[in-house]
């Protein structure tokens, strides 16, 4: 068998100051730029891509003539490496997505220099000095379009090529293979290597307008939805590699408008068919140059696919099937298949042969240029995983990341999914990796969603009924607790109590609340004993006696009685300078008379005077201390508002229904309906605990309890959140915030949002009801006004209704588009059962998935029949981790699906390999065990 050499077409590479530059044998050379396509997959954004478009037309001019510009986008298939974790959970994730395959993709730009043909290379400093400033602006350029460019250096370039001529870009050790070229394909080792020449020069099947992207036709969920031209190179059945070969020849424009006038003249001579629609060509690409100024250039594509020998003629059916389906047909010719894999190398665009070359514009060739990136993680310190759309784990930041790049302004979350979506899963998936940070976590939950979780990490779960409700004493608060937030969620508490949820409480109203407030927190941190009648009480006792007292004498004319006694209590030096007589009911009476007769009444006047100030400081010092409030709590503020308020209504004139007040706050009093609710201390170890759920599914339905235990437990969260500072603050409200979502606590829900943000939290609202949302002032303004993040599962259910949740959440046209691709991609094969959740950190989101394994499946499962069965086992090994393992093997053992072995331990009533002897060496009880057994 013939060998031959295969010769590289580099002289070698030669530092430049910042740039490795890969020299060509005739002398041309090049710069290799690792680049990142600017458009994410499934943005949904058509402008995306137009904006790549224009971003490499820009390229293209600062270039100019006389260069090549080629674009590698390299798809390689990849073997999920999962990290190791202590924590068990997060490690049997791991271990479920473990070696799962997906495609990886990298993005290469060369800028080539070209050399006249034939001529002997001279080195040309000011032609070296020009090149390298175009390239730093290209590289500037590049970089404020997102495509992150980075230069590589000689060792990286060596690389490339190394990786392009190996057809392997995942080993770390490359090893180059003996080729054999055939006229349809080359073999490289065991791995068989196709070219597709997308132009077939001599029929040149192409649309007669390309976009610079296509649209989806094939679902009606999806139709409309932008995407890449190429974007079916994701999609190809069993390949190993992908290299798509982009480039493009910045030809001298006046030496070719010359060659096209000429061609287009000798084609006129001869008017057949043919050469009509040849001058037709011409003329209108003449006509776009003159109009538009475009730039003429050559162009080549080559889609490069490597597979085994069994697969390769699958996968390069695939690639021309969909090139047809928007008009392309592939060169059926390409018997060069080693000169087009030359073709390929990075800075060897000067061996493609001139039947490969087709001439348009740079606009109508820049739209072929692959424009798509795939997700990638994100680098943050705190981070949670879900799965990206080919169902491998990446990693992003719900919280920190988009606040310190100002995506953001608070971490709060709405979360919106119908029943069924996945909703509950989402949440434990978010919770149990929050978990693994020093996150305090207090959880308002109505369906029993959270009891897994809860018995995993070991949580306090807390579940109201009528023997033992949730209890909380916010009255009992210390004086440097007192401040205006704590004033206003008891002013809110007060009014809740008295009007409910649905009701309205004036102005005049919230202020005497506040009044009583401030009055009964007074009383007990500044008490202090009866300070006596002050000087206006004794006045108007004073001015009472004088005014009640008569004699027989003055009975008709009291005014004349007050006038004497006056004078009577001028001093005596005052009344000898009285000159005459005062005149009295036409009667002269002498001055000396008067005293005489004054003195007695004075003396009556003063016993009278004195009785009643002795009185009425009795009276003054029982009222007194009756305020004095020795214990805070709900008893003590009702006693002390029902005396309080009608002194108040009595000084101010104001109206109160004092009656309504104290007899509708009279069930929450000692002896009343509700009288633990408000007067017992809670738990304690609540403001330590991590892990806390409230189920209050027993109450949702109860219009006066629901939303007073609810604002009770955003209290504990609130006192939380202030001494725990070392401790992120987490607050998830199920469908319990429907509870609170009304006028009345509109002020204190815009306070707790607001105050999250400065403690280091988060409050998150889930919810399923479309009717709650839609039309409620109070949730737009108060709850989603305030939550920068939207979390949204399917919506299909939803879709009719689209556009008032679109309205109410601020949803442009392209997030409604991305959020209706939501499990709708043809992206299920050869994974777990998945939903998808579209997740928006300020006006952008993305789509990701949530996929978990079967041990998490079971610890946030909300079917009752699981849950009972991994109580089973919870209860007979003692250990929730146990007990998953165990359930899981067993399930595995007895070869049952996940439901009829569920029904197989709820029948048997213990686990499927049931030891006695263990659950007594497990739990060291044998008596209760078998007791209990």
């Amino acid at each position: 068998m013939r060998r031959n050499e295969f010769k590289l077409p580099y002289m070698g590479i030669d530092k430049q100051d910042e740039y490795s530059l890969l020299y060509g044998l005739q002398g041309e050379f090049s710069v290799v730029i690792k680049i990142t396509n600017p458009v994410e997959q499934y943005s949904a954004s058509s402008d995306a891509y137009d904006e790549f478009h224009n971003l490499f037309l820009n390229v293209v001019k600062i270039i100019g003539e006389g260069h090549y510009v080629q674009k590698h986008d390299v798809f390689l298939k990849a073997a999920y490496e999962s990290p190791e974790s202590t924590e068990y959970l997060q490690q049997k994730y791991n271990d479920h997505f473990e070696g799962r395959p997906y495609i990886l993709l990298e993005t290469y730009l060369s800028i080539t220099r070209k050399v006249k043909k034939g001529a002997f290379y001279v080195y040309n400093a000011k032609a070296l000095l020009e090149f390298k400033q175009s390239i730093g602006k290209v590289m500037g350029v590049l970089a404020s379009g997102n495509a992150r460019p980075i230069a590589l250096d000689e060792a990286q370039v060596n690389l490339f090529v190394k990786r392009l001529l190996a057809m392997d870009f995942s080993s770390k050790n490359v090893v180059l293979n003996n080729m054999k070229p055939t006229d349809t394909e080359i073999r490289i080792g065991d791995r068989y290597v196709r070219n597709i020449s997308l132009i077939n020069i001599d029929t040149i099947d192409l649309p007669s307008s390309i976009s610079t992207h296509a649209e989806l036709k094939d679902k009606e969920s999806l139709k409309g939805f932008p995407v890449d031209l190429f974007s079916f190179l994701f999609k190809v059945p069993n390949f190993d590699f992908i290299v798509f070969n982009q480039v493009i020849e910045i030809v001298g424009q006046m030496t070719t408008l010359n060659k096209l006038e000429l061609k287009k003249r000798r084609h006129s001579g001869i008017p057949d068919p043919a050469n009509l629609i040849c001058v037709k060509d011409i003329e209108q690409l003449l006509e776009a140059v003159a109009k538009d100024n475009q730039l003429l250039v050559n162009c080549h594509f080559n889609i490069m696919l490597a597979a085994d020998k069994e697969h390769i003629q699958k996968a390069a059916n695939f690639i021309e099937s969909s090139l047809f389906q928007f008009g392309i047909t592939p060169s059926q010719n390409a018997y060069n298949q080693l000169e087009l894999f030359r073709c390929v190398l990075p800075g060897n665009a000067t061996e493609i042969a001139v039947y490969d070359w087709f001439l348009t514009t740079a606009e109508a060739a820049l739209c072929f240029f692959f424009k798509e990136a795939l997700a990638v993680s994100e680098e943050s310190k705190f981070q949670i995983r879900f799965t990206d759309r080919q169902g491998v784990p990446i990693v992003m930041d719900p919280a920190d990341l988009p606040m310190a790049n100002r995506r953001i302004t608070n971490r709060n979350k709405f979360v919106l999914g119908p029943s069924g979506t996945g909703k509950s899963f989402f949440m434990n998936a978010v919770i149990e990796q929050y978990m693994m940070y020093d996150i305090d976590l207090v959880i308002v939950d109505t369906g029993d969603s959270y009891s897994g979780l809860s018995d995993y990490f070991k949580g306090k779960y807390i579940t109201y009924t009528e023997q033992k409700p949730i209890t909380m004493n916010p009255f009992a608060i210390s004086e440097e607790e007192y401040n205006i937030e704590k004033k206003n969620f008891l002013g809110t508490l007060v009014g809740l109590l008295w009007k409910g949820a649905d009701g309205n409480i004036s102005q005049v109203e919230r202020d005497v609340i506040a009044h009583v407030i401030d009055s009964y927190y007074e009383h007990h941190f500044h008490f202090k004993e009866f300070p006596g009648l002050s000087e206006a009480q004794l006045s108007a006792i004073r001015d009472r006696i004088i005014t009640s007292f008569r004699d027989s004498a003055f009975e008709d004319n009291d005014q004349e009685y007050i006038r004497l006694y006056n004078l009577y209590l001028r001093s005596k030096e005052e009344l000898e300078e009285e000159e005459g007589i005062i005149e009295i009911s036409q009667e002269v009476l002498n001055v000396n008379q008067i005293r005489e007769q004054m003195v007695r009444y004075n003396e009556i006047i003063e016993n009278r005077y004195e009785a009643a100030v002795a009185k009425q400081t009795r009276i003054a010092t029982y009222r007194w201390n009756l305020n004095k409030i020795t214990e805070l709590n709900f008893n003590s503020f009702y006693e002390f508002a029902i005396r309080k308020i009608p002194q108040i209504i009595l000084e101010d004139e104001i109206p109160f229904d004092i009656k309504e007040f104290t007899y509708v706050l009279k069930k929450f009093y000692k002896g009343g309906e509700f009288d633990r609710i408000l007067n017992e201390r809670s738990d304690q170890s609540l403001f330590t605990e991590r892990f806390i759920v409230f189920e209050i599914d027993s109450i949702k339905e109860h219009k006066v309890l629901f939303p007073i235990v609810t604002l009770i437990i955003m209290d504990v969260f609130l006192q939380k959140m202030r001494y725990r500072s070392k401790f992120r603050k987490v607050l998830i409200i199920e469908e319990a915030w429907k509870a609170i979502a009304s006028p009345l606590m509109a002020s204190y829900l815009v306070y707790l949002y607001k105050t999250v943000r400065k403690f280091w939290g988060e409050a998150i609202v889930v919810t399923q009801e479309l009717g709650d949302i839609i039309g409620n002032a109070v949730v737009k303004d108060s709850i989603i006004n305030n939550s920068d993040t939207v979390c949204l599962l399917d919506q299909v259910k939803f879709k009719d209704n689209f556009k008032e949740i679109a309205a109410l959440l601020s949803i442009s046209e392209v997030e409604r588009r991305k959020i209706f691709t939501i499990n709708q991609l043809e992206n299920k094969d050869n994974r777990g059962k998945f939903s998808e959740v579209y997740i928006r950190r300020g006006s952008v989101g993305e789509v990701y998935g949530v996929e978990v394994s079967l041990s998490q499946y079971l610890t946030y499962t909300t079917e009752k029949p699981e849950k009972l069965a991994i109580a089973v086992y919870n209860y007979a090994f003692g250990s929730y981790q146990d007990a998953l393992d165990h359930f899981i093997s067993d399930l595995k053992d007895t070869r049952l699906s996940l439901d009829d072995f569920v029904a197989f331990i709820n029948k048997k009533g213990k686990p499927h390999r049931f030891s006695l002897d263990h659950l007594i060496k497990t739990n060291n009880h044998e008596e209760t065990i078998v007791h209990q057994l």
